[in-house]
């Protein structure tokens, strides 16, 4: 995975390139792949989270964003907005961010 800096974003991951002539079992497997998901959950953190210099301040500047989002698990007999992932989330209005 590559990284590239931002000045309006911050840091951002290169999203692995797909080739589009391929079969759709091979989309789906690239789709589900820790590159491709890690570079998106990555590309979703704000500037203020994803240039932090320590662990500590990154992980304190994550759990403030990270609870910005509801937690809607799946229940029984309900269908919920989306699969309650911050990839989800992100492509609702605003970023997720539910303020």
């Amino acid at each position: 995975m590559t990284f590239y800096t931002s000045l309006r974003l911050g840091s951002r991951a290169t999203v692995p390139r797909y080739s589009n002539k391929a079969q759709k079992s091979v989309a789906s497997c690239y789709d589900n792949s820790f590159g491709v998901k890690a570079a998106r959950l990555w590309n979703v953190l704000p500037k203020n989270v994803n240039c932090q210099t320590t662990l500590e301040t990154f992980k304190a500047a994550l759990g403030e964003f990270i609870v910005k989002f509801p937690d809607m698990p799946p229940v029984t007999g309900y269908t919920p907005p989306n699969n309650n992932s911050l990839l989800d989330w992100s492509s609702v209005g605003g970023k997720g961010v539910c303020a």
